[in-house]
């Protein structure tokens, strides 16, 4: 390859979208669009910096998640009532946030997809 064709195609990478860089993304996605965000050193568009964001909220509230409930079985263990309460609030409003950072996922999935082939709720296409 001729250097003007490297540069090209590196120009061509740093003016695109950057998603399929992104680790768990399949190598053959593809965005067209300009990056506008730094997320983790890759240039990516706004929808998908988005995307990402979302993705590693949900992915921190699984950890947290795993990690009150093993702090909530020592607590029980250790019968300390007044802590495992503590818990069971903490655990309850990261499961409400998981499940909002998911819903907002799957409403910029939706938006990402004509409305014709977005599912309905109940495993029928509209």
């Amino acid at each position: 390859m001729s250097e003007n064709e490297e540069r090209r195609d590196a120009h061509e990478e740093q003016s695109c979208c950057q998603i399929a860089h992104v680790p768990g993304k399949p190598s053959s996605s593809s965005c067209a669009e300009p990056p506008k965000e730094d997320v983790d050193d890759l240039l990516l568009c706004e929808r998908h910096a988005l995307e990402v964001k979302l993705e590693g909220q949900i992915e921190c509230w699984d950890e947290m998640l795993f990690h009150i409930d093993l702090w909530a079985r020592e607590a029980r263990r250790r019968d300390r009532q007044e802590v495992v309460g503590l818990l069971e609030d903490e655990r309850a409003e990261a499961i409400s946030a998981r499940r909002r950072a998911y819903e907002d996922l799957d409403v910029l999935r939706r938006s990402e997809t004509p409305w014709w082939v977005v599912p309905s709720g109940d495993g029928r296409v509209i």
